[in-house]
C-alpha cells in the first residue's frame, strides 16, 4: 500500500444555517451520490473505469468522521491509534483499501449548500495536486480500484470527509477472526474472481496500536503498511500429501518456494503464521489481471494477536493431584 499524503484541511467562508437533524440521512445519501459522480467524472477524464459506491465502507467512514469531530482530529488517525486499513478490517472489511481524507472548519453551522460546496472543492483540491505531493490524486486515479466508500459527518462548524477506495478481486469464503492469540490456528480461504490470478500473500507485522492525543493523531500525515513482512507463494493442490493425522502436509519433492495451497478454480487456503510475537498482523493477497503479471494488493485483513496465555493448574484439570 502506498502512503496517503496529508489530509486537506481548509476553512470555508459561506453564510450557512444548520441542516435539520431529521434530514441528515437523506442529505448524507445525496452527498455520497454526488461525490461518486465527481470521482467518476475525474476517472473518466483519465480513461479509467468508474468505481461503484460501497455502502459498507461508507458506513465505516461515517463512523470515523463522527469520531474525528468528537475527538477534534483531522487526517487518517484518531485517538485510538488505528491505521485506516486496521479500522476498515476490524469493522469487517476484507478487500484492499486506500484512504483520502479532508476536513473543513468554520465558526458557524453548515447548511446543505455549504456541504455541497465543500464536497466539490475537496475533490477539486485533491485532483489539483502536483507531483510529488499528489497522493490524493493518485488514490482517486487508482486504475485497479473497483469501489469507493464515502464517509461524511458534520456538526456545527466542523465537516469531515473520507474516500475509501476499494480493490475487490477475491471472494473470501471463510470468515477470518480479527482477534487471536499466539498458537491459534487461523486459516484464510477464498477464491479469486474469474480472470484474476493469485500471485502471492504477504503478512505484515507491527506492534499493537496505542492511544494518542488528538494533537498527535492530527500531526500524522502519511500511513503505510509496516516494512516487516513475510512473503508466501502459491503451490498447486496436487502436490499435497496427507499426514498420519489426516492433515495436509508437503511431500519432500514440493518446490520449497510454494507456501499456500491453490486450486484450478482460483480457490486457495492459507494458514496465517503468527511468527513475530504479539501485535497486529495484516494479510495482503496479491493478484494479477488477465495477461498482466503486475501484482495488485487485493486485501488488507488485520488481526490483533494477543500473547499466549498459559492455562492455570485448575484449568488443566486434576492430572497432577491424584491420591497418593
Amino acid at each position: 500500500m502506498r502512503p496517503v499524503l496529508a489530509t486537506i484541511t481548509l476553512a470555508l467562508a459561506l453564510l450557512a444555517t444548520p441542516t435539520a437533524h431529521s434530514d441528515v440521512d437523506e442529505t448524507r445519501a445525496t452527498l455520497r451520490d454526488r461525490m461518486v459522480r465527481l470521482i467518476n467524472r475525474d476517472r473518466e477524464a483519465y480513461g479509467l473505469p468508474p468505481v461503484q459506491l460501497d455502502l459498507a465502507s461508507s458506513a465505516v467512514g461515517d463512523a470515523y468522521c463522527e469520531r474525528q469531530i468528537r475527538n477534534g482530529t483531522t487526517g487518517h488517525f484518531t485517538i485510538d491509534g488505528l491505521a485506516p486499513y486496521m479500522r476498515y478490517s476490524f469493522a469487517g472489511g476484507n478487500d484492499g483499501v486506500s484512504e483520502n481524507a479532508a476536513a473543513w472548519s468554520a465558526d458557524y453551522a453548515f447548511n446543505e449548500r455549504a456541504l455541497y460546496e465543500m464536497l466539490g472543492r475537496s475533490q477539486d483540491a485533491m485532483m489539483g495536486e502536483m507531483p510529488p505531493n499528489d497522493g490524493h490524486k493518485k488514490t482517486i486515479l487508482d486504475p485497479y480500484a473497483t469501489h469507493v466508500g464515502v464517509g461524511l459527518a458534520w456538526e456545527k462548524g466542523e465537516f469531515r470527509l473520507v474516500q475509501e477506495f476499494i480493490r475487490r478481486y477475491v471472494d473470501f469464503t471463510r470468515p477470518v477472526p480479527r482477534h487471536a492469540t499466539l498458537g491459534d490456528e487461523v486459516k484464510m480461504t477464498g477464491r479469486a474472481f474469474d480472470g484474476v490470478r493469485l500471485e502471492a500473500i504477504t503478512v505484515h507485522h507491527e506492534p499493537a496500536p496505542e492511544a494518542m492525543t488528538a494533537q498527535a493523531a492530527s500531526a500524522i500525515d502519511t500511513y503505510s503498511l509496516p516494512d516487516l513482512r513475510k512473503e508466501y507463494l502459491p503451490r498447486p493442490r496436487s502436490t499435497m500429501g496427507r499426514s498420519a493425522f489426516g492433515r495436509a502436509r508437503r511431500r519432500q519433492e514440493i518446490d520449497p518456494r510454494g507456501e499456500f495451497i491453490t486450486a484450478n478454480d482460483g480457490g486457495f487456503t492459507f494458514e496465517v503464521p503468527f511468527t513475530d510475537g504479539p501485535g497486529v498482523y495484516t494479510i495482503v493477497v496479491w493478484v494479477s489481471l488477465g495477461e498482466s503479471r503486475k501484482a495488485i494488493a487485493a486485501s488488507n485483513i488485520s488481526i490483533r494477536v494477543e500473547p499466549f496465555v498459559q492455562s492455570s493448574r485448575a484449568e488443566r484439570g486434576a492430572t497432577n493431584s491424584l491420591p497418593r
